[in-house]
């Protein structure tokens, strides 16, 4: 089985989802508040935990039921109890925005940068969920905006990746380091605020030093991911910012290339106006495993990788699919479903290498990254090499097409099948950019 994740490791964003409050109707809640009172009142021991080393006291925290806090906290109920997860009073009140309880419980001594198994600190939890008010009052109340979780990821990497310019503002006030790149993919906050386009973020962070050429464990900068996800504006703000334009993964990948795979058109011709390249040598291009799939299937990828970020959704889903050898040695995805969240030991049991998932009716092009099992024998060195241009062709871009011949991209370069971008050509108009191109002698003869 392959796991498929939108390319360049966005979809290993470490964003916790915020669980759904128990449903309780308003009766019910009333019943669970008065009971929950009665208990912080009376209790022998307000310390007294469940087997999961949960109090009272957190349960209250958690629930928004302030009163009862107060009752617990007057009683010497200790605000630092850790469950048996590491989780606090205030983290849950951090993390579900119960701005009073936090107050209460900073007011008797509870300690903003204790950290659970994870490492998510409280500021973590309420930068994450866009708590403004809690952020403030915990990093006046001594919070480090500096810590990381357990893979290395900051309260300003979670803020940037939801968009919360306020937020992002506070932590930088209070010394939040821009470049810090977390222990796993070495993202940084900046690439973070990337992939959805949060300008406002990234104009604060640029002010404050953040580097735009800094690479996370693929070779992605923020760049190159905007360019990826179409995010026109933040791409114009990198360039204008002085991003390098050249810098490519370590599969080939560049701004370029992805711009002209996902047919961003702004976007190339931003990036060829700032004196990017078109591929023109047979040492440029894109390496990857190549992976067919009914066009419905194709299509399905690509609208749960690339589309929800289009929606907003910051979570997309992670993908497994089933993928068969056919008789000749190639690769077919048959069958795909999806789940939430990233299996930990997924990631640390698999290999990655980057993907084409290429349709088999319309020859659309799809880029992924693909998590192997390492119990799957897959030849990933069984690679094919695809320019701009053919990517272009391929997925029907015919304006994109026009502005890389423009640039002098190279027609005449040929793939591991000794196809051109001119044979790829699917509809009349590039093919008739093909036959009108100033260079028809740059086209290799057999």
């Amino acid at each position: 089985m392959i796991c498929l994740f939108l390319l360049l490791g966005t979809s290993e964003i470490y964003a916790q989802r915020r669980a759904e409050a128990q449903k309780l109707n308003r009766g019910e809640r009333v019943q669970d508040l008065s009971n929950t009172q009665e208990i912080a009142r009376y209790i022998n021991n307000v310390n007294y935990t469940d087997i999961y080393d949960r109090s009272v006291l957190m349960y209250a925290s958690s629930k928004g039921y302030t009163r009862a806090c107060r009752i617990l906290l007057r009683r010497g109920a200790n605000p630092n109890l850790e469950a048996i997860d590491g989780l606090t009073a205030g983290m849950y009140a951090s993390y579900y925005g119960h701005t009073k309880i936090i107050k209460l419980l900073l007011g008797k001594g509870s300690d903003p940068n204790m950290q659970p198994l994870d490492g998510m600190s409280a500021l973590m939890m309420a930068s994450q969920n866009g708590h403004t008010e809690i952020v403030q009052l915990l990093l006046d109340y001594g919070a480090n905006a500096n810590l990381q979780a357990a893979d290395g990821f900051t309260s300003l990497m979670l803020a940037s990746q939801n968009g919360y310019t306020g937020i992002v503002y506070l932590l930088l006030e209070k010394g939040a380091k821009v470049n810090i790149q977390d222990s796993n993919t070495k993202t940084t906050a900046l690439i973070q605020a990337s992939l959805s386009g949060f300008t406002d973020a990234a104009i604060l962070m640029l002010v404050r030093g953040a580097d735009p050429d800094l690479q996370d464990k693929e070779g992605a900068t923020a760049l190159i991911t905007a360019s990826l996800n179409g995010q026109i504006d933040f791409v114009k703000l990198l360039l204008d910012n002085g991003a390098d334009i050249n810098l490519k993964c370590a599969d080939g990948t560049d701004a370029l290339f992805l711009a002209s795979l996902n047919g961003h058109t702004e976007i190339v011709k931003q990036l060829l106006e700032k004196g990017a390249k078109p591929d023109s040598l047979e040492t440029d291009g894109t390496n990857a495993i190549i992976i067919t799939a009914k066009d419905g299937i194709a299509d399905s990828i690509k609208m749960k990788l690339y589309e929800s970020f289009d929606q907003k959704l910051h979570n997309p889903e992670q993908l497994t699919a089933t993928v068969a050898t056919t008789e000749d040695g190639h690769l077919e995805a048959v069958e795909l479903s999806a789940d939430k969240g990233i299996d930990p030991g997924l990631l640390t049991n698999s290999t990655k290498a980057t993907a084409f998932i290429r349709a088999s009716q319309s020859g659309h092009l799809t880029v992924v990254k693909v998590l192997l099992k390492k119990d799957v024998h897959i030849d990933v060195n069984r690679t094919v090499k695809f320019t701009d241009l053919m990517t272009a062709s391929m997925n029907e871009h015919s304006e994109i097409v026009k502005l890389l011949l423009e640039k002098g991209a190279n027609p005449g370069l040929k793939d591991n099948e000794g196809k051109t971008a001119v044979d790829y050509a699917a509809n009349s108009d590039i093919k008739n950019l093909f036959r009108r191109t100033s260079n028809p002698d740059r086209i290799q003869q057999e």
